[in-house]
């Protein structure tokens, strides 16, 4: 019996390699294309922290540059809040300059002269075109004040005139004391009492209308000798109080009836006769106005320095 010879095949069975090869070639794929869309996802973050840090940079720039602004603004704010401080130094360096001048000129050391302007009664409407004028020619003047007119002018009932206290001021002026009533026959000099009370009303008015600011310097309506037998009981309670009193050795006559200009000048150019010159006006009377611009040359061309009154100045009376 022949026996029957089962061919047995050598052929590899194919399939699973492929499919194996096929999943693999998949998983690279996958992984090539998850790693190039990873390194584009981190390439597109650093840049973007790139830019992160490039705006953080130059947000911090920024702060740095504001800081040094707010440091230099701070700096400013400072010297602001001491500049009333160096204001009111170097006023008094100016004045004690001013002073020795002063005494100079009384021992014959010196041929300068000085010439004090001041105006009594005030403030009136009119005293803005007064101010004008000596801001134009770049003097500075003492303002004598009262409380005659109220809380507004009588020439202007609808205009507050408070606020010409701060003008004077902002302009570099001296304020003075003229008593708050100028009641001359109506009780002023009725007794020691009766004044002081009226210069201390006038004294804390104008501190009030003025932001802080404090005169020393008082000038009595009508003049010291309008007191009369209380004059010098008046001047040693003005002692009492720090207060020095000034008159006057030169004026226009605008205090009474003054008709012209003419008639003015030659009140003045009587009464101007001393190297050392207090003139009385009073900033209500419009002739004083119209001339005062003439005035002014004329005292410059005569060598007369124009001055605020001070305190510590030689025509105080103390």
């Amino acid at each position: 019996m022949a026996k029957t010879i089962r061919k047995t095949s050598k052929e590899p069975i194919k399939l699973p390699y492929i499919l194996l090869e096929m999943f693999l070639v998949t998983i690279l794929i996958i992984s090539t294309y998850l790693y190039f869309d990873i390194n584009n996802k981190i390439k597109k973050e650093n840049k973007s922290l790139d830019n992160l840090k490039n705006t953080y940079e130059e947000n911090i720039n920024i702060l740095k540059e504001k800081e040094k602004s707010l440091n230099e603004l701070n700096q400013q704010i400072e010297k602001y809040n001491d500049l009333d401080k160096e204001i009111e130094n170097t006023k008094n360096e100016f004045f004690n300059t001013v002073k020795q001048l002063e005494q100079d000129i009384k021992d014959g050391k010196s041929n300068k002269k000085i010439a004090y302007m001041t105006f009594d009664d005030g403030p009136y409407f009119n005293t803005y075109k007064v101010l004008d004028i000596l801001d134009r020619y770049d003097v500075k003047a003492t303002f004598f004040t009262t409380n005659v007119n109220g809380k507004v002018y009588y020439e202007e009932t609808d205009t507050y005139n408070y606020d010409l206290f701060k003008e004077y001021i902002k302009r570099g002026h001296t304020i003075a004391n003229h008593t708050y009533t100028h009641a001359i026959f109506k009780g002023l000099y009725d007794s020691v009492d009766t004044f002081m009370d009226s210069l201390m009303r006038q004294h804390e008015h104008i501190k009030e209308e003025a932001n802080g600011y404090e005169t020393k310097i008082v000038r009595f309506p009508g003049g010291s000798g309008t007191a009369g037998n209380l004059k010098y009981p008046i001047i040693e309670a003005l002692r009492e109080k720090g207060y020095g009193w000034v008159d006057w050795n030169a004026y226009d006559g605008d205090g009474w009836d003054l008709r012209t200009q003419s008639e003015a000048w030659g009140y003045l150019k009587k009464s101007l006769d001393e190297n050392i010159e207090v003139i009385l006006f009073h900033d209500y009377c419009k002739i004083t106005t119209d001339l005062l611009p003439e005035f002014i040359e004329y005292m410059q061309d005569k060598g007369y320095i124009l001055l605020p009154l001070f305190y510590d100045s030689v025509m105080i009376n103390k």
